[in-house]
């Protein structure tokens, strides 16, 4: 039986996203331990992806989350000055949320 490769795990709590007509890259990235000026976060992992691949993926992980907080009886929520500084509207995050959205 063949030996199992080792596989390298990273801590995130950084990303960017950008792409062109055929597909995107997705860079992961870590705070610095101490955060200061002139301190950025480092890039720890970059996926790159088509987005027929990006679309299965993101509609996987929003049912994924769902199905985790309704079999809890949890929700992660996120700070409003969090999703204003992606330039995405409450109203819009709440929609996207919906559960009909993701039938489980």
């Amino acid at each position: 039986m063949p030996e199992e490769k080792e596989v390298p795990e990273y801590y995130s709590d950084h990303f960017m996203i950008a792409g062109g007509p055929y597909g995107a890259t997705i860079n992961f990235a870590k705070s610095p331990p101490e955060p200061g000026p002139g301190k950025t976060p480092e890039t720890v992992a970059r996926i790159r992806m088509s987005y027929e691949h990006i679309k299965t993926l993101t509609f996987v992980m929003a049912r994924h989350i769902k199905k985790v907080e309704r079999e809890n009886a949890v929700s992660y929520p996120i700070p409003a000055k969090v999703l204003s500084g992606m330039g995405i509207a409450k109203e819009d995050w709440d929609g996207f949320w919906e559960s009909a959205n993701f039938p489980l």
